[in-house]
């Protein structure tokens, strides 16, 4: 799996590729919460670009949710972008997808946080 980190402003955006399964998600875990402690109880609003992950398990699930609610606390948001079939589907099983907001464009993303 890689993940390329990336601001745009204040918008942390984390373009993961690969699987998110087991223990490939400890790599993503660890960059968001570096993510989150750097910004030191300021809000953070981050983007996890899936367009390039082809497969993701409850780890990979937990990791985005856990990320969701380390942000939340601080009045940040974590939205979701480019996400496929697949990956759509175990959000919606889940039950996430009304905590989750999803987007088809970088642009459209970013703007959510203004």
């Amino acid at each position: 799996m890689q993940i390329n980190l990336r601001h745009k402003g204040s918008v942390i955006i984390l373009d993961i590729e690969g699987n998110l399964v087991g223990p490939n998600t400890i790599e993503l875990k660890k960059i968001i919460d570096d993510q989150i402690r750097t910004a030191d109880h300021e809000p953070v609003f981050m983007v996890l670009n899936l367009e390039r992950v082809q497969m993701m398990d409850s780890s990979g699930l937990g990791v985005i949710v856990a990320a969701y609610a380390s942000v939340r606390r601080d009045n940040g948001r974590v939205v979701l972008l480019n996400i496929g079939g697949n990956i759509r589907s175990l959000i919606v099983m889940a039950k996430l997808v009304t905590i989750f907001d999803r987007y088809e464009t970088e642009a459209e993303a970013i703007a959510s946080f203004l």
